[in-house]
């Protein structure tokens, strides 16, 4: 089965991690299919490439509870971000 999950990198007390695809089977930090995105906890920041995310689950990929949890976040980010270019588009004459 393929996953989509969080691989760790970075050092020690300074974790970095990667959204990955991969199949379940291989370890944390193995072989990966695609890298989606990353996540960064100390700074807070993400990147999810949504559009590749969509493609894998429409193949059958499976997303673990953490990754689901990122894909969610930068669902709502994407769509306020949008929401605020049509506010500005809107209010320009």
């Amino acid at each position: 089965m393929v996953k989509i999950r969080l691989q760790r990198t970075g050092k020690r007390n300074r974790p970095h991690y990667r959204l990955v695809v991969t199949d379940s089977r291989n370890p944390r930090d193995g072989a990966v299919l695609e890298i989606l995105g990353y996540y960064d906890p100390i700074k807070d920041e993400y990147a999810v490439r949504l559009e590749r995310v969509d493609e894998w689950l429409s193949k059958g990929a499976q997303l673990t509870p953490r990754a689901k949890s990122l894909v969610k976040l930068a669902r709502k980010a994407q769509i306020e971000s949008s929401a605020e270019t049509e506010t500005v588009e809107a209010t320009t004459p």
